[in-house]
């Protein structure tokens, strides 16, 4: 009778202890899947706020890429002035002045990449579309690096001529009372290097401004793939 008891009691305690495991293995799982959930719906708001990004960031390129083409419009038809024989060289520089040239860096201001990062949740988003759009913001922070640098050059040669020439509306407006300025200033051997001084900074600047028209296909080509692949993901 005690030898029945005892099997009766480890029967009972072998079935306490499998139900307890069995418990906490539903649990876990339960957990597991409710974090599953939560990963998922954190992943699918990334999704969202990057294509959002993609989106700003092609406005954002439509508009400075019309800026460049309007700017472009103005360098070739400033170019053709030197089809015309024997020009004075203050036509020349009275041209100059109608160029595009103010200078604009390029900068993007889309940041959901940078919180991924910073935040570690760049873990949640799969490989595939993980690398790429790690390379993608590499490559958006090397154009905007690269225009700002080529502009800094574009900014030396006018920042030059102001320092030796004063600015524009001294050099056609203040000084046209004072012939012993504009003597010196309209002098020939110093237009020349005035018109050389400003030359060379437009010349950096259109550069600066093709080389981001150039970018800009490619980042433009990138976000496609990436956003084709997002709402992909989006769709399963």
């Amino acid at each position: 009778m005690e030898k029945n008891k005892i099997g009766k009691y480890l029967k009972y305690a072998i079935g306490e202890i499998i139900l307890v495991v069995l418990g906490i293995l539903i649990a876990l799982q339960l957990n597991n899947l409710n974090d599953e959930r939560k990963t998922e719906n954190l992943r699918q708001v990334y999704y969202k706020q990057l294509l959002q990004d993609f989106e700003n960031d092609k406005a954002y390129i439509k508009e400075y890429s019309s800026r460049i083409d309007s700017n472009m419009v103005k360098f070739r038809a400033y170019k053709e002035i030197y089809n015309q024989p024997n020009l004075p060289i203050f036509q020349i520089i009275s041209e100059v002045r109608n160029l595009a040239w103010p200078l604009y860096n390029v900068q993007f201001k889309s940041n959901t990449t940078h919180t991924l990062q910073n935040t570690g949740d760049i873990k949640f988003i799969p490989p595939i579309i993980r690398e790429q759009i790690i390379r993608l913001e590499k490559y958006k922070e090397q154009t905007e690096k690269v225009s700002k640098y080529n502009n800094d050059k574009s900014g030396e040669g006018t920042s030059a001529a102001a320092n030796k020439f004063g600015s524009e509306e001294f050099a056609f407006k203040n000084i046209q009372n004072q012939p012993k300025l504009s003597e010196y200033l309209f002098e020939e051997k110093n237009l020349i290097e005035l018109l050389f001084l400003l030359e060379n900074s437009q010349f950096m600047k259109v550069e600066s401004e093709k080389g981001s028209l150039i970018r800009f296909k490619k980042i433009l080509s990138d976000m496609d793939e990436i956003t084709n692949l997002i709402n992909k993901e989006l769709n399963k």
